[in-house]
């Protein structure tokens, strides 16, 4: 009794390590990533994890098809389950509390991995980080006590995209997602016929989304076989995951933005390298491109002066015809007699004594009046002003007809031959 007084039995030493269970299952579990301990918290072993790919974590877990959005999934929650079995140090059960798309790893045989331990575990108080706000719970985001439920709610997050091809919730704002849980404006769209047999997970979905943690799945494994007994031998293999991420994932030629149901499910992977054009087949259609450019444009220019020539010898015809046709005219009219003017009789007068020629030729350049001719428009028509005043003016007399010169009488001899 004495050496018990003065020799206490000593108390068990705190663990150096609050999660080492956790930590111990990641190094060995399939389905789980491997951290180590530093001076600001825990991080994943680059040695071990060099070569594996992440999930886009704002495209979540649409556009992947769905058999292979199910393969990632049914992994992360195995991972999931088999930390959920461990215990805290204060022999508590563990909770992962951030199951999404940036907390999830594709190792080398196309296997899904879920990262253990997230910020809020080591550091009380910790904000989750605004890209993973649109898959945790509710209760989460508020900041109450959380249990295995909660990861159950990030699971229907992650089954809801999967099934809609598209994110189910496009902002970041805890205030927007809260509300929108609470007016019940979680709805999944039609399925396409080509993946009717997967319309029973949608309300293995909704009911893994319920607002209730009492109306969820209980845990990350009973919904995990839910999700089983729909989908049956329709999830993809392992190779085919990791083939989708070699071939599309690893070469980001920009994949497409996936917003409807059939395009996001049935997403194809990129067509293999054998299926894509050579190099020297690419460098030909860039060469031919320029030589078609510059044949259009020779093309364009011979056309165009070729109309502006031939709008050229149009208008010069034109114009060369409406000369000519004035001079003709103008002639003309000058050749004619004056309007109204009598005609010189046939015979001139016996008693009119010659007059010289100089003088005949003054008296018919005055006998002849000068002709207007009027300004003529395009192709010699006359101008609208001028017809409007040539219809109000009165019309013209007209000319008498010249007299007839008498006949000389004609002899009874000359008449008759004598």
């Amino acid at each position: 009794m004495v050496r018990f007084s003065v020799n206490p039995t000593p108390k068990q030493a705190p663990s150096a390590e609050p999660f080492a269970a956790q930590l111990a299952l990641a190094r060995v579990h399939s389905c789980l990533v491997p951290l180590e301990r530093t001076a600001d918290g825990y991080a994943i072993v680059s040695e071990l994890t060099r070569g594996w790919f992440e999930l886009r974590a704002a495209r979540g877990l649409a556009g992947y098809g769905l058999a292979r959005a199910l393969r990632i999934l049914l992994d992360a929650l195995a991972g999931l389950t088999a930390l959920e079995d461990t215990r805290t140090e204060a022999r508590r059960p563990f909770v992962h509390g951030e199951l999404a798309p940036a907390m999830l790893r594709v190792d080398h045989t196309g296997t899904a991995r879920l990262v253990p331990l997230a910020p809020w575990h080591w550091s009380a108080g910790t904000v989750p980080a605004a890209e993973r706000c649109g898959h945790l719970a509710p209760e989460r985001l508020l900041g109450d006590a959380i249990d295995v439920r909660a990861d159950v709610f990030s699971a229907g997050v992650l089954l809801w995209e999967a099934l809609a091809g598209r994110r189910l919730f496009e902002t970041d704002s805890v205030d927007s997602i809260v509300m929108r849980l609470m007016g019940d404006k979680v709805t999944l769209p039609q399925l396409p016929p080509e993946l009717s047999w997967a319309a029973p997970l949608k309300a293995v979905a909704m009911c893994a989304l319920s607002v209730d943690p009492e109306q969820r799945f209980a845990d990350a494994g009973e919904l995990a076989e839910a999700i089983e007994a729909v989908a049956g031998d329709r999830v993809a293999t392992h190779a085919d995951v990791l083939h989708y991420f070699r071939s599309v994932i690893a070469r980001p030629p920009s994949l497409a933005t996936h917003h409807s149901s059939l395009s996001a499910l049935v997403a194809p992977a990129r067509p293999s390298r054998a299926a894509e054009p050579r190099a020297s087949e690419s460098v030909a259609r860039r060469e031919s491109v320029p030589k078609a450019r510059r044949t259009s444009r020779s093309l364009w220019v011979t056309a165009t002066i070729s109309c502006m020539l031939s709008a050229f010898v149009a208008s010069a015809v034109a114009r060369y015809r409406v000369s000519h046709g004035a001079g003709h005219s103008l002639s003309a009219a000058r050749s004619a007699p004056p309007l109204g003017a009598p005609l010189p009789s046939a015979s001139p007068a016996p008693s009119a004594a010659p007059a010289p020629s100089g003088a005949v030729a003054t008296v018919r350049e005055a006998a002849v009046p000068s002709i207007a001719v009027p300004p003529t428009e395009e192709h010699g028509q006359p101008s609208k002003r001028e017809s409007a005043a040539s219809a109000a003016k009165p019309p013209p007399a007209k000319p008498r007809a010249p007299a007839k010169p008498a006949r000389a009488p004609v002899r009874a001899d000359a008449k008759y031959g004598i």
